[in-house]
């Protein structure tokens, strides 16, 4: 009974190192995903209730390479923290043009 209960400790303690070695390592690549984050105020025309501005961030947060998406009807503009390693604010705005609204100008924002 003392063999087992020690295998089963032995076995809880490589299991936890082995997790706590991969978070290690996912913070590590959040922080070099970070640190290539851009941030941008991307003006849309055609938005005039809640319903488009819900169909505005569905579409770009479920585009690859977006990290965060604020849409604002009030603005008429949608805030976007992207990687442009993964995705081009070309695409980004084309995407919006796409669903039948008209992206403006972007203008980079500080982060």
């Amino acid at each position: 009974m003392k063999a087992v209960f020690n295998s089963s400790l032995l076995i809880l303690f490589v299991l936890l190192l082995g997790c706590t070695e991969n978070s290690n390592k996912s913070k590590h690549t959040d922080v070099v995903r970070q640190a290539n984050m851009v941030f941008v105020e991307v003006p849309i025309e055609g938005m005039s209730c809640m319903a488009c501005v819900a169909k505005v961030k569905k579409t770009l947060s479920d585009l690859s390479g977006i990290n965060e998406v604020k849409v604002s009807l009030e603005n008429k503009s949608a805030t976007i923290q992207y990687n442009p390693d993964n995705i081009s604010l070309d695409k980004i705005k084309q995407s919006i043009d796409e669903i039948g609204y008209k992206a403006g100008t972007a203008k980079k924002l500080s982060q």
